[in-house]
């Protein structure tokens, strides 16, 4: 990808973004109409210069989201006050979720992930995955135990590297979307 694709690719990352809280075929129609847009009207710049103006002119993804909000009467669900709490919120349900009400508290993280306008497809599994990926460790040891010969044969202090690689395989992720989501947050400010 090209520094000009970068910046139409930034740009329609920020507007996807700003639009989060529209009704997903207000969203769909509005994106493929400044899509079209973007491609008449980049057809003939070939410089980062010429595609900034032409960005320019278009005007700041959320003052578009803003006024396509408006337009349709939509309410944004969360407002720049509430971006913090929802992010944070939606990070410590996938992370605690699952021990206050098993399963299903973590399935409600995943989905507060998946709605955050702040996260991309990739954080989003990223997170989704997380939970999955620290059990493993943990599962893979004990299945080991159950099938050693004897019950007493494997040492005790492989529980502690095995318990710090499934800490890490769950704390990381929820550092990377927290980080994430404060980047967002200050660059769509």
């Amino acid at each position: 990808m090209n520094s000009t694709d970068k910046l139409i690719a930034d740009y329609r990352d920020r507007l996807s973004r700003a639009m989060a809280d529209l009704p997903p075929a207000r969203r769909a129609e509005l994106l493929g109409d400044i899509d079209v847009h973007l491609a008449e009207a980049t057809t003939h710049a070939r410089d980062q210069a010429s595609v900034l103006q032409v960005l320019d002119e278009l005007g700041a993804p959320e003052g578009i989201a803003e006024a396509a909000r408006a337009e349709s009467g939509t309410r944004p669900r969360r407002g720049v006050d509430g971006a913090l709490a929802y992010d944070v919120l939606a990070v410590l349900a996938l992370l605690l979720g699952g021990f206050f009400v098993p399963l299903v508290g973590w399935i409600a993280g995943v989905v507060m992930v998946w709605n955050g306008p702040r996260w991309t497809t990739a954080d989003r599994w990223i997170g989704t995955l997380a939970w999955p990926a620290a059990l493993a460790p943990l599962v893979a040891l004990l299945a080991g135990l159950s099938l050693a010969p004897q019950p007493d044969s494997g040492p005790v202090w492989v529980l502690l590297p095995v318990g710090l690689l499934s800490a890490a395989l769950i704390l990381v992720p929820t550092v990377h979307l927290l980080r994430v989501a404060a980047r967002r947050r200050a660059a769509d400010h």
